[in-house]
């Protein structure tokens, strides 16, 4: 079998070098280190279906193939390979031939494509924090009716997460949701689109120019000192789901912001002895669980809990929830638990014993 350094394949080529130079690909508007276009995946023809970080080697459809992820992801699903052979590939294209050393002695910073040009970071620009402290507050409105009917939040756990319309300002039209870092400072403001057409063609949420999410997880600063009771530390995917299970009465609750847990996030979650991994049912949430599995176990005790498909931790009833995320670790059941009932049936009962 063939081997391959996927580490080494990400340093040496970057997303940039997978579109200009690997596919050829030159109908991408390119603005800074950003650029957008119709999605070469799936062959679209929004304009401003699919986008790419050039500075993070991250691309995302947010229309037809709604896929995602780094150049290996990328070439796994334009392919339709996995995402060994699409590092076997990209190695053959541009390493094989290359006398370059190995990944150790690379600079991991990744290239934009041909004839963009980054300017260089000064030095106290890159001894910044990755999210550094904001120093403004948003005005927000919390009894939107998409935070009271559609999400089912009560007031008290608006206000205590800080959410509400924000009606001015650059996210107008949206519900603002304070992001905080691990010691509780105020880093960030995220915006849940509203309007489905903005949704559709920009994402449902709006992070602010130049914030890291990967550097931290949601909702740690509180979620943290609650993480040695019944329910360890619990990681979900979005901030809603992070919300709800609150209400419940599950506390030590943080959410990755997506379905990928970084290696940053990793270790932060590693402050906690015990973290169960409860992301959506979908394909995205289950392939993101197992690989935040992967990089959890040798850090702490990680569980993960596999929903249905099409299934998220809302959609649960709060007992249910509870069983999950403290039944099946106090009756010795594998790291991993799968429910492969439909949740109708998980609803009515008590103690499910379809989870293996």
């Amino acid at each position: 079998m063939e081997w391959v350094n996927f580490r080494e394949i990400r340093a040496r080529v970057s997303i940039g070098d997978v579109l200009t130079l690997y596919y050829g690909i030159d109908n991408l508007k390119v603005s800074g280190k950003v650029a957008t276009g119709p999605c070469p995946v799936h062959g679209g023809d929004n304009p401003r279906g699919f986008h790419v970080d050039f500075d993070k080697n991250l691309w995302h459809c947010f229309t037809g193939c709604k896929k995602g992820g780094n150049q290996l992801d990328l070439v796994a699903a334009k392919d339709q390979v996995t995402v060994r052979e699409a590092a076997l590939r990209l190695k053959r294209f541009f390493l094989d031939n290359d006398p370059a050393p190995a990944v150790a002695a690379v600079d991991p910073t990744p290239l934009p494509p041909s004839g963009v040009r980054v300017p260089a970071t000064p030095r106290k620009e890159r001894d910044k924090p990755a999210n550094p402290p904001l120093e403004l507050t948003l005005q927000l409105l919390p009894d939107h009716p998409h935070i009271v009917e559609d999400r089912k939040l009560t007031a008290k756990t608006a206000a205590h997460f800080g959410i509400g319309y924000c009606s001015r300002g650059i996210l107008a039209g949206c519900i603002g949701i304070p992001i905080h870092d691990e010691h509780g400072q105020l880093v960030a403001y995220a915006g849940r689109r509203l309007k489905f057409s903005d949704a559709e063609d920009l994402g449902k949420y709006r992070f602010p120019k130049g914030f890291h999410k990967d550097r931290l997880l949601y909702n740690l600063h509180r979620a943290l000192p609650e993480a040695d009771g019944e329910f360890g530390l619990v990681i979900v995917e979005g901030f809603f789901s992070a919300m709800f299970l609150h209400q419940v009465g599950v506390r030590s609750v943080v959410a990755v912001m997506g379905s990928e847990l970084s290696d940053h996030q990793a270790a932060l979650a590693a402050r906690s002895r015990h973290v169960t991994v409860l992301f959506d049912g979908d394909p995205a949430g289950s392939v993101g669980a197992l690989k935040a599995a992967e990089k959890l176990a040798p850090l702490t005790h990680v569980h993960v809990v596999l929903l249905p498909p099409d299934t998220e931790p809302e959609d649960c009833a709060p007992q249910l929830l509870h069983w999950l995320l403290t039944g099946a670790r106090q009756q010795n059941l594998s790291s991993l638990a799968i429910l492969t009932e439909p949740l109708s049936t998980l609803r009515a009962a008590a103690v499910p014993d379809i989870v293996h």
